[in-house]
């Protein structure tokens, strides 16, 4: 078996030996021995996902074959199971690790019978293996919401081998430029008895953990399969699957999973997203703000943070930013920007401080309206937007204070090489900034900014020269250089009013 998986493309240009290897497969895959059963679920799983253009024609003799291995059987630990060969001498003899290994093979078959010579045949065989499952999940469905864990269990099973035979199905990636095309929309109507199927569990058995992670991994597998079909059911995902028992990790996945679905489908998702979006956010911001207790906590919550301004990021750079500022979500913007400066001023933690100006440089860059100052390199590669009316005033007062909330933190660390990074952002801000007002925040920084931190005229006309005279990457390592902190701010001399001002930077 390993053989043949290794030497694959031998079967590209002999194809007429196939059939034999498959036989042996086959046979091999009810050997007495559980290990070499599993080992060969893995390897068969391989070999077809390598010869997909050379497997159709097989797909009838396949399912037949194997269709006594798709019977799941969930046991939860601690179990003895019966009449399995599940010996100490066996790797994987834990039903957990034989479940793992039977996934092989549902994907094995999805990609088999994705090949099969007719749509209609594709989505026969489909439904022969769905079917049994759509019957275990509803018969196992009432002892689940008693509270059963092994119908828990086998339901989270269940949805899994539905999401891993989807994932056989097509390997089409949305928005991607790879050669692979979507499945028919017979397959894809199909595979939309999944997602429902799916969404019911979720929907009965929100509190558990376990069946929220199956229904993830589902989602994220029926992506390539439905495509845009599975928008309209978004809201359905997002009430399940972000729940008040989710923790943040679980939001911070799924997060993930929605910056997939809005590149997929840039073009398809606005008036969902705009629905959707305040309530959405409300429950990210929920995780956000829940009391951390330990390091893992810590940890999860810093991944949530980063990966929801990398969210905001993925709406902006897709051309959906006009969602974050539609009437129907005004009332959540104030937070949405309150959130990214509390992130742009933590010294605890550069990486999130980092991806927050480059939020706000964004914003600055699309809503700030049209480039009034050349680049001083001569080119201009920056997208011009039509001004949010106001906004050149916001970025002004709101943005700019922020490049110097960091430095001004007692806790800030100039030699930091990620302080650095987070310093080079802040100055990037600063000249997006600089190119849509122009005079206008030069005289602010000249009047207001600078002096209220206490800077004297030498320094601040400095200042200002190299951000209206330098070009971005030379400002980036004057700013990281000349301004990591105030002690090297040798004129900087702070009455009581001035430090009230950084104060309130800094909080």
């Amino acid at each position: 078996m390993e053989i043949c998986v290794r030497y694959s493309t031998f079967f590209e240009h002999h194809s007429h030996l196939l059939l034999g290897v498959l036989e042996g497969f086959l046979s091999l895959a009810h050997h007495q021995m559980l290990k070499v059963r599993t080992r060969s679920w893995y390897l068969f799983h391989r070999l077809v996902k390598h010869l997909r253009a050379f497997v159709g024609n097989v797909a009838q003799t396949v399912v037949e074959a194997l269709s006594d291995l798709l019977t799941i059987n969930a046991e939860v630990p601690g179990d003895n199971s019966d009449g399995d060969d599940l010996s100490s001498e066996d790797i994987g003899g834990s039903r957990d690790t034989v479940f793992t290994s039977q996934l092989y093979l549902f994907e094995a078959i999805g990609t088999i019978c994705s090949t099969a010579s007719s749509v209609e045949k594709q989505v026969y065989f489909a439904q022969s293996i769905m079917n049994p499952i759509f019957m275990d999940m509803e018969k196992n469905l009432p002892a689940a919401q008693a509270n059963d864990e092994r119908a828990i269990l086998q339901i989270h099973h269940d949805i899994m081998a539905l999401g891993t035979l989807a994932k056989g199905y097509s390997d089409w990636v949305p928005g991607s430029t790879s050669p692979q095309t979507p499945p028919p929309p017979e397959v894809s109507e199909t595979f939309g008895q999944v997602s429902e199927a799916t969404l019911v569990a979720l929907e009965s058995l929100k509190n558990s953990f376990t069946i929220r992670t199956a229904a993830r991994f589902a989602f994220s597998r029926l992506i390539g399969v439905r495509g845009s079909r599975n928008l309209p059911q978004l809201p359905r995902w997002i009430d399940g699957l972000l729940t008040p028992t989710s923790s943040k990790d679980e939001m911070a996945l799924f997060l993930r999973l929605l910056d997939q679905v809005i590149f997929g489908f840039k073009s398809e998702i606005y008036s969902i997203l705009d629905t959707l979006w305040t309530p959405f956010l409300q429950r990210v911001f929920s995780g956000i703000a829940e009391p951390i207790s330990g390091t893992d906590d810590e940890i999860q919550l810093a991944e949530l943070k980063r990966e929801y301004l990398n969210f905001l990021l993925m709406i902006l750079n897709n051309d959906l930013g006009s969602v974050i500022i539609s009437s129907s979500n005004q009332s959540i913007f104030e937070t949405v920007i309150s959130t990214i400066e509390h992130f742009a001023k933590d010294a605890d933690d550069f990486p999130t401080a980092k991806m927050a100006f480059l939020v706000l440089a964004r914003m600055s860059s699309l809503w700030g309206g049209p480039d009034i100052v050349a680049p001083v390199n001569g080119t201009n590669t920056t997208q011009q937007e039509t001004a949010l009316p106001g906004f050149a005033q916001f970025m002004i007062t709101r943005f700019s204070p922020l490049c110097w909330a960091l430095p001004m933190n007692s806790s800030f660390n100039s030699k930091d090489a990620q302080a650095k990074q987070v310093l080079g952002e802040a100055a990037a801000m600063q000249k997006v900034i600089y190119s849509k007002t122009g005079p206008e925040y030069l005289q602010w920084l000249r009047t207001s900014e600078l002096p209220g931190m206490g800077m004297g005229e030498d320094l601040i006309n400095e200042y200002v020269s190299s951000l209206e005279q330098l070009d971005v990457k030379a400002f980036r390592q004057f700013f990281q250089v000349r301004y990591p902190s105030s002690q090297n701010l040798p004129q900087l001399r702070l009455n009581k009013k001035q430090q009230a001002f950084i104060q309130r930077l800094s909080t």
